[in-house]
């Protein structure tokens, strides 16, 4: 087939087929690139983050924290430096992150809107935490206009925690128990996630 016969097929096309085809074009395009990669990433995981729900633990799955797990120094976007203890007999809502994971970047808008809930709730503390330079974090959630609280570790991060996925997220009683250990994107500001976070805000340490 010649090239003028391609061209004359291809002008046969119907306007759906061309739209699928620039689109395609465009996303092989934004691949090539790491920005592009990321802008993608950030797009699909979004979509995800909207959809999956957290899941809660079974009573035999739950672990307790111990006294060594709440000793954790860590450090805020401000440079002031607080211990994971210190929010000993408050519910938690701990997440590991970092800005070049794009299932991270996201979940995001959903960790936003969960905290914009329950920001005034002095029962509840939110640490977003990253192995990055502090000034990295603090550059990139002032550009996406975030205001959860941002920190990295001083220390190493209690083994409980550890894990080889990022995003990561823990909820945590104020008995310290873990009932939500979740990886990937998800939709923290869901039904789900509040509803668990009104029972533990509502019961007692005893």
């Amino acid at each position: 087939m010649t090239f003028k016969e391609r061209i004359d097929k291809y002008k046969k096309k119907s306007i759906g087929a061309k739209i699928s085809d620039i689109i395609f074009i465009i996303f092989v395009a934004a691949m090539l690139t790491s920005s592009g990669r990321m802008a993608i990433g950030g797009f699909v995981n979004r979509i995800k983050a909207m959809i999956i729900a957290p899941s809660v633990n079974s009573e035999k799955n739950i672990i307790q924290l111990s006294e060594t797990d709440y000793n954790w120094e860590l450090q805020n976007i401000n440079g002031k430096s607080i211990n994971f203890s210190d929010y000993e007999g408050k519910v938690i809502f701990l997440n590991f992150w970092a800005t070049w994971c794009p299932p991270c970047v996201g979940e995001m808008p959903e960790i936003q809107k969960l905290y914009n809930l329950y920001k005034n709730n002095n029962g509840i503390k939110f640490l977003l935490v990253t192995n990055e330079p502090i000034s990295k974090a603090r550059e990139f959630i002032k550009k996406r206009e975030y205001d959860f609280p941002v920190f990295s570790s001083v220390i190493s991060t209690p083994a409980v925690f550890k894990s080889s996925v990022i995003p990561t997220t823990f909820i945590i009683s104020k008995k310290g128990e873990i009932l939500v250990n979740e990886t990937g994107a998800t939709n923290w500001s869901g039904k789900t996630t509040t509803e668990l976070i009104e029972k533990l805000l509502n019961k007692n340490n005893n």
